[in-house]
C-alpha cells in the first residue's frame, strides 16, 4: 500500500487545536479571508494585470469572476470590527479609514484578469472580532 499525505481535515484540526492552545481566537472563515483577500507587503508584479493573474493563480482563485486584495495587515483590517468599523448592516461593518487595494476582473476573452489599484473604504462582514467575508469596496 502506497504512503498517503496528511489529510486536510486533519491540518485543519491541527491547526484548530494550535489556535486554541495559544489562546488566540480562531475561525477557518477568517483564515479563507486571509487566503483570498489579504497582500501585505503587496506581491511585486511588473503591472496590476500581472500581479492579478500571478495572485489569482497562486491563491487557487482562478475562475473567480472578481477578487478584491487588501494591502494592509490583517490586525488593521479585523480592526474595522471593532473600533475602526462603523455598522454597515447585520454583522457588517464600514471601515473608518481606506484600504490600499487591487481589485482584480477575469476577462474571458482573453482569458486573464485586468487589476485595477486604488485606495478606498471596506466593508466586510464579521464574527468575532474577526473579518471573515469581503462584501465590497466603497469610494474614500
Amino acid at each position: 500500500m502506497a504512503a498517503r499525505g496528511p489529510r486536510p481535515a486533519i491540518l485543519l484540526l491541527l491547526a484548530a487545536c494550535l489556535a486554541l492552545a495559544s489562546g488566540q481566537k480562531w475561525n477557518p472563515l477568517h483564515d479563507l479571508f486571509k487566503k483570498n483577500h489579504l497582500d501585505n507587503p503587496k506581491t511585486l508584479a511588473i503591472n496590476n494585470n500581472a500581479y492579478c493573474n500571478k495572485m489569482m493563480w497562486d491563491r487557487v482563485l482562478y475562475w473567480t469572476f472578481s477578487n478584491t486584495f487588501i494591502d494592509d495587515t490583517i490586525d488593521n483590517i479585523n480592526k474595522v470590527c471593532t473600533t475602526d468599523g462603523t455598522a454597515a448592516g447585520v454583522n457588517k461593518q464600514e471601515s473608518k479609514n481606506p484600504f490600499k487595494i487591487t481589485v482584480c476582473t477575469f476577462n474571458p476573452w482573453s482569458l486573464s484578469y485586468t487589476g485595477v489599484s486604488s485606495t478606498a473604504k471596506i466593508v466586510i462582514t464579521c464574527w468575532d472580532g474577526l473579518a471573515v467575508f469581503f462584501v465590497k469596496s466603497v469610494s474614500a
